[in-house]
C-alpha cells in the first residue's frame, strides 16, 4: 500500500492509496479532492515536470536552463535527459523559446527559461 505526500497544494497531505483486485483505487488521508486525483494519477500514470541545463556555444555562458512546459510521463524522462545531453544551443537565445516541440508525441514542449546574449568575441 503506497504512501504518498500530496503536492497538489501547500497542505501536503499524507495519502495512502490502495488498489484492490478488480476494484477502484481507494485513497485516504486527503483533505481535498485534489489529493484523491493526485494519488490516482501517481498510481496509474505518474508524470513530472523536468528541469535541466543544455550546453551552449558560448564560453561565457556554457549552459542554459530549460524545463518542460507540462509534466512529462515518467517513462519518457530518461530519454529526454539523454536527448538534452546531446543538444547544443547557439546564442543568442530568448526565454520562452521552444527547444523541443511535442517531445515524442507527448504534447510536452521543452522551453528555455533564461535569455542569454550572443557569445562574446574571443580576446586577442
Amino acid at each position: 500500500m503506497p504512501e504518498l505526500v500530496c503536492i497538489s497544494c501547500p497542505v501536503g497531505c499524507r495519502l495512502t492509496a490502495e488498489r484492490k483486485e478488480g476494484e477502484e483505487i481507494v485513497v485516504t488521508g486527503n483533505r481535498c479532492p485534489k489529493g484523491e486525483i493526485y494519488a490516482r494519477e501517481e498510481m496509474l500514470a505518474p508524470k513530472r515536470t523536468v528541469t535541466a541545463v543544455v550546453r551552449t556555444d558560448s564560453p561565457s555562458f556554457p549552459f542554459i536552463p530549460v524545463r518542460t512546459d507540462k509534466p512529462l510521463p515518467r517513462e519518457l524522462i530518461g530519454g529526454l535527459m539523454a536527448d538534452l545531453a546531446e543538444k547544443r544551443i547557439r546564442l543568442p537565445a530568448a526565454r520562452g523559446s521552444v527547444l523541443m516541440e511535442d517531445y515524442r508525441g507527448s504534447g510536452v514542449n521543452v522551453v528555455l527559461t533564461r535569455t542569454l546574449p550572443p557569445p562574446y568575441p574571443a580576446s586577442p
